[in-house]
């Protein structure tokens, strides 16, 4: 098991800061954002400075490819583009995972995702645009976990699975982040039936509100864990039920956190209240 800190939690400090919190709280690695490496390095750092911060500190995943099934030619272009820059990213900080998000992630957009595909375009177009992604970093050893977003089409649970099996590739997989499973009406039984090897790690987190929202609202998420209204002990005893042994991190996706708390107080805090949960 491994322990990493995931640095929404803490979205808007610089880039050397969130792999400092990290480090000094005591997690094993640290989740890092494309833009916040982007814009470290933009100001004339470069990628060693980086593996030279982290040094002793695991960079394990690295975030994200929005709207990964783009299917239309356009579209699928410029998102393999996406995934070529960052996978060169990941590659030179040294992670492992990439992460890649279900779409449309921003509601109302240009990009109109595929709600209007049937459940079985969706799957295809879904398998195939990972089927490309994951040849994109094979050779480098990356893999790739998509995460089903609960306000896109694929966020049952079962149809993000059809679409990793479909696209029958070692390197990808799902992340289980608990608010996006909460609100799409996953239930702990669902999760506890998934074969681990599918399961590449955990956004152990909590949420507002009953399950199965119709309109997930992002205010449900401005709650720190274990003071929500998710039974978190089930959540994970499901994943445990399945033999899942990989890395879990506690993320914290709440403005009123971001602004409010001190940063030291959120990173040890979400590290002592993960491992409670995991020691119960």
């Amino acid at each position: 098991m491994q322990l990493v800190y995931n640095s929404n939690s803490t979205m808007h400090l610089p880039a050397l800061m969130q792999i400092r919190l990290a480090r000094e709280t005591g997690w094993d690695g640290v989740f890092l954002r494309e833009e916040h490496l982007r814009r470290y390095l933009a100001q004339g750092y470069d990628l060693a400075s980086l593996r030279s911060a982290l040094a002793g500190l695991e960079p394990v995943n690295l975030g994200a490819l929005a709207d990964v099934e783009r299917w239309q030619p356009d579209e699928r272009s410029n998102m393999l583009r996406e995934a070529d820059a960052l996978t060169e990213l990941a590659a030179g900080i040294g992670a492992t995972f990439i992460q890649l998000l279900s779409g449309p992630v921003q509601p109302g957009g240009t990009y109109r995702g595929p709600g209007g595909l049937s459940r079985a375009e969706r799957r295809d177009v879904t398998a195939s645009a990972l089927r490309a992604v994951a040849r994109t970093g094979a050779a480098r050893g990356i893999r790739y976990y998509l995460e089903p977003i609960a306000w896109t089409p694929l966020a049952p649970l079962a149809e993000a699975v059809e679409a990793v099996d479909a696209a029958e590739a070692d390197n990808i997989g799902l992340v289980l982040d608990f608010w996006h499973l909460w609100q799409a009406g996953t239930t702990p039984d669902e999760v506890a039936r998934l074969d681990p090897r599918i399961i590449f790690g955990v956004d152990f987190a909590d949420s507002l509100g009953a399950p199965g929202s119709p309109d997930p609202d992002q205010l449900s998420r401005r709650v720190w864990p274990g003071e929500g209204s998710m039974p978190l002990a089930e959540w994970v005893d499901a994943v445990r039920a399945t033999g899942f042994d990989g890395w879990w991190d506690n993320e914290l996706y709440s403005p009123f956190h971001w602004e409010r708390a001190d940063p030291v107080a959120v990173a040890s805090g979400l590290r002592e209240v993960l491992l409670e949960v995991l020691r119960t």
